[in-house]
């Protein structure tokens, strides 16, 4: 069907998310086919063209993670709407929570807890004898259990401080959100609309960059609001920042004042639109003319 026109560019948003386009991505659709950041790794394919990534979001020496020519534009390529925070306030006994604890809350998909991640959530719950640190469950389920196996064999004097919350529905977990006090960020693999999600709310993120785009986009979207409070450099300053807010709530609301009142760039930016258009244009033309 795709090849049936004559087109002259074929962006796909997010490869390796289904398998359908994965696979069809191989093929050589159009003269010009390009990806970006829905699924943030290089493809590997040979047909792919060009990686439009955020300049925000990559380290120094970028280049040499793309099997793609990287193009790494001033805004992430998106036009994301901000969500809107729930009407009513809820508070944590509606979700079987005490309320006198500093609540920790990950809201990644398990699958990026790698091991690196066991020794930062141990440290924090010994050095913050009232936090209580809470993970959601797949819908499988398997994996929380494997979760909590490795978690006895890492950090077994704190594991009674650490729950595995049930999925919810979106109203539902937007409002869970709204009673943490710091969400927490996986290394390698961090967040990307969970972390748009939070600073749409003004939820403060301790992050840890990774080597790679897939472990940068939290601190991406904190580069672009020009929010560097919570971005660690390693373990013991993660577990510094994130004791630190959840404790001193002072600190924590003047953060999240300053992510409130700065994360409009994020959501609804034209001008991320008009930058991949201009990118789109210009690859276009150059490759016409190549052709003149």
């Amino acid at each position: 069907m795709i090849a049936k026109h004559p087109l002259d560019i074929l962006f796909y948003p997010d490869i390796g998310m289904d398998p359908l386009t994965y696979f069809i991505a191989f093929s050589r659709l159009a003269p010009i086919q390009c990806t970006t950041w829905g699924h943030p790794l290089t493809t590997g394919i040979p047909n792919i063209d060009y990686y439009l990534s955020a300049e925000n979001a990559e380290p120094a020496n970028a280049d040499d993670h793309y099997t793609e020519t990287l193009v790494p534009l001033k805004r992430f390529v998106m036009y994301c709407r901000r969500p809107k925070m729930p009407e009513k306030p809820v508070s944590r006994k509606q979700f079987n929570l005490p309320e006198d604890c500093n609540l920790y809350v990950c809201p990644q998909t398990l699958f990026k807890f790698h091991p690196d991640f066991d020794e930062v959530i141990g440290s924090i719950l010994r050095q913050d004898p009232h936090g209580l640190m809470i993970f959601f469950e797949t819908r499988q389920g398997r994996l929380a259990k494997l979760l909590q196996n490795r978690f006895q064999q890492t950090f077994s004097d704190v594991i009674d401080r650490v729950r595995f919350m049930p999925r919810m529905s979106k109203r539902k977990y937007f409002s869970f959100l709204q009673v943490a006090d710091i969400l927490l960020d996986t290394p390698h693999f961090t967040g990307g609309y969970t972390s748009l999600l939070a600073f749409a709310f003004g939820i403060p993120i301790v992050t840890w960059p990774g080597r790679y785009m897939c472990g940068r986009l939290t601190l991406g979207f904190y580069r672009q609001i020009g929010v560097m409070d919570c971005v660690a450099h390693d373990a013991q300053s993660y577990v510094a920042i994130a004791t630190r807010l959840a404790s001193d709530k002072a600190v924590k609301n003047k953060i999240k004042t300053r992510i409130l009142k700065s994360a409009d760039v994020l959501y609804e930016n034209i001008e991320a639109v008009h930058e991949l258009e201009y990118f789109l244009e210009r690859v276009v033309k150059e490759k016409m003319n190549h052709f003149d």
